[in-house]
């Protein structure tokens, strides 16, 4: 069937193989999509979601300050800490 969609082609181990191809008999899917819909899912889990930028948020830290913005506040002190103990992880 046609489609302008990317197609990936993944190697599985025999035994996800099997457990693919019952989750998509169990639906009445396609083995095609219900590997679609496995992806999809996984890729919603935390461990998979883009890394915040935490250098791009200092910065906006920096401006505001620069700007006159008020970085004083005990809640924009600790968010200030937060970002610096995350940025010493990395």
């Amino acid at each position: 069937m046609p489609t302008k969609k990317a197609r990936l082609q993944v190697i599985l181990r025999d035994e996800a193989t099997e457990q693919v191809k019952a989750l998509a008999e169990e639906r009445g899917l396609s083995v095609s999509a219900m590997a679609s819909q496995l992806i999809h899912a996984a890729l919603q889990l935390k461990e998979y979601q883009k890394a915040p930028d935490l250098k791009k948020a200092k910065s906006a830290f920096v401006s505001a300050a620069i700007e006159g913005g008020d970085i004083t506040s005990p809640k924009a002190l600790k968010l200030l800490q937060l970002l610096s103990d995350l940025s010493e992880a990395e």
